[in-house]
């Protein structure tokens, strides 16, 4: 998976026809073939634009940086980081007037080691599902037939004892640094003032404790119910390694299950599972 050239092209043609005044794609970062995100407002720099199986990271989350908000913007978006871009529009976090959306029919890519990433192995939606031009070919996969699998992290969970379930997640939470990185790189984390943020701590003892991560990390999971889209910003953000997919993850597979089969943004202009009602949804939890 190679469109380098493409989208190099379609960055050089936009900036010469007037139509952005910023680029966010992907550049090598200049130690290794790893990849960094890059914002290019110089036409004579879209020659650093890559994309490979090594542009992993969710580009959409720098649209509510200073650097974009109120300007026209090109953007590159793999099949997640554009069911992200579609909750931002629903949202009314970004105009769609404002942008010119390069989506990518994604094969997938890999961490460090070369070695697809589970969310690509798990992926109901490789294909950008917002675009104004479209690389590659779509898989023509139908993404709300049904084929939902749980994700095999948390159904290995599910079989253990609630008691190592606790004592699994307690040492998760030990290793939390308070540190923010995984707020800040999620798309949907857009709040000037969050009420888990470690120097205000409006809601939470600021402390950095177990029980203090545990707070912190379980309201912004709660937060981002029936909107977090798997593309793992979060993970590659912490610096502590932690496995913050298995909290998404499991609010995904509950939703999908309640909520007529609710995946975020796969549908444009969708308000999310919690705006759903039907007279069919499960009632099971009342008393």
């Amino acid at each position: 998976m190679n469109y380098t050239k493409e989208i190099q092209d379609i960055a050089a043609k936009l900036f010469a026809e007037g139509k952005i005044d910023v680029f966010v794609g992907y550049r090598v970062n200049g130690f290794d073939d790893n990849q960094v995100p890059v914002l290019i407002t110089d036409p004579q720099d879209v020659s650093k634009l890559v994309f490979t199986d090594k542009s992993v990271f969710n580009l959409v989350n720098y649209l509510k940086n200073d650097h974009t908000r109120r300007k026209r913007v090109g953007l590159v978006v793999k099949g997640c980081d554009s069911r992200s871009l579609n909750l931002m529009l629903t949202e009314s976090q970004v105009k769609r007037e404002n942008l010119y959306v390069v989506g990518i029919c994604c094969e997938g890519v890999v961490d460090e080691a070369g070695q697809k990433m589970q969310n690509c192995t798990d992926c109901m939606v490789p294909d950008a599902v917002v675009s104004d031009e479209l690389l590659g070919t779509p898989s023509g996969s139908d993404t709300l037939s049904g084929s939902y699998k749980m994700n095999a992290d948390i159904a290995m969970l599910a079989e253990k004892p609630l008691t190592e379930r606790a004592a699994y997640f307690e040492e998760v939470f030990e290793n939390c640094i308070r540190c923010n990185a995984c707020r800040h790189s999620c798309p949907l984390c857009y709040c000037a003032k969050c009420c888990i943020d470690q120097e205000t701590a409006t809601l939470y003892n600021g402390a950095n404790t177990t029980s203090g991560a545990f707070h912190a990390l379980m309201t912004w999971s709660l937060h981002l119910a029936g909107r977090c889209v798997d593309c793992r910003n979060c993970e590659k953000a912490c610096p502590s390694h932690l496995p913050l997919h298995l909290l998404h993850k499991q609010n995904e597979s509950v939703i999908y299950e309640n909520f007529q089969e609710h995946l975020a943004g796969v549908v444009t202009g969708d308000r999310g599972a919690f705006y759903k009602y039907s007279l069919k949804d499960p009632d099971d939890f009342i008393m």
